[in-house]
């Protein structure tokens, strides 16, 4: 009985008492063009790109890079690493470039097909060094790529038949060391650091936002934030309505109209 009342408490005071996060606009506002992509790098800058044009902007101001990238493809991902390091995936010529913090490709970009790879569609990073997952359309195949040694760690082979059913996966996201696949039907398959598929989320999501050990979603003007290890434990934030949400860390993107806005979210 006594160990029930802890819980509550705790619980409470998690949901309801100071610990609480708030968020607190930075006034960092960027137009958004309607053919250009975006993504923070590892130091809140935003990097855009189109087809093979990128630029940063940082702190709300004009860019401070631009770079016209030919040689590479044109640009499907941008997957910043950290501050000096950047990896481009090329969805048409089926290769990963890496890029410095002025966007000058480091060495020679590596060709997919090295890997026995037919129909690279996504990829995303890991907080492993050197290593990047890979989603092989082409049998629906998931591969975690070493893209310094140049090997293949591990892979599992034909996805949508270990689960049964079609996939159409279009978001991964690495977070707290499991592999998040969203399918198009809001579905999300989850699984272990070594690719071992792990379940599937009870909810289905429009996108993979996460903060802490929660799932964040964007309802109407709200930030809802459900918790990963009990579906039990939530609570929401207002914030001004927006159309779409992206999740880096403790930033948080709004978009809505051609604008996009910068929250951080703070403890009270």
């Amino acid at each position: 009985m006594l160990q029930f009342k802890l819980f509550f408490l705790f619980l409470a005071y998690v949901l309801c008492g100071h610990s609480q996060p708030r968020l607190v606009a930075l006034n960092e506002n960027y137009a958004l063009e309607d053919d250009f992509n975006w993504i923070p790098d590892a130091t809140g800058n935003i990097l855009f790109f189109n087809a093979n044009n990128l630029y940063k902007a940082q702190k709300g101001q004009l860019p401070k890079f631009t770079q016209s990238i030919r040689a590479t493809g044109e640009i499907t991902q941008l997957l910043p690493i950290n501050a000096f390091k950047t990896i481009l995936f090329s969805d048409d010529q089926q290769q990963l470039c890496i890029l410095d913090n002025t966007f000058s490709p480091n060495g020679n970009c590596i060709d997919l097909e090295d890997f026995e790879i037919q129909n690279a569609k996504l990829c995303a990073v890991s907080v492993r060094p050197n290593l990047i997952y890979v989603l092989d359309e082409f049998n629906s195949t998931l591969l975690l790529v070493d893209f310094i040694d140049l090997k293949v760690t591990q892979s599992v082979l034909n996805v949508a038949a270990l689960i049964g059913r079609e996939l159409n996966i279009i978001e991964l996201k690495e977070h707290n060391n499991e592999l998040f696949a969203l399918n198009a039907d809001g579905s999300v398959l989850v699984f272990d650091m070594f690719l071992n598929l792990k379940g599937q989320l009870s909810s289905k999501l429009n996108a993979l936002n996460f903060w802490n050990d929660y799932i964040v979603e964007l309802k109407g003007n709200e930030v809802e934030f459900s918790s990963l290890n009990n579906s039990q434990m939530s609570y929401t934030i207002k914030c001004e309505e927006a159309s779409s949400l992206s999740v880096h860390g403790n930033s948080f993107y709004f978009s809505k109209n051609g604008a996009l806005t910068t929250y951080e979210l703070k403890s009270q």
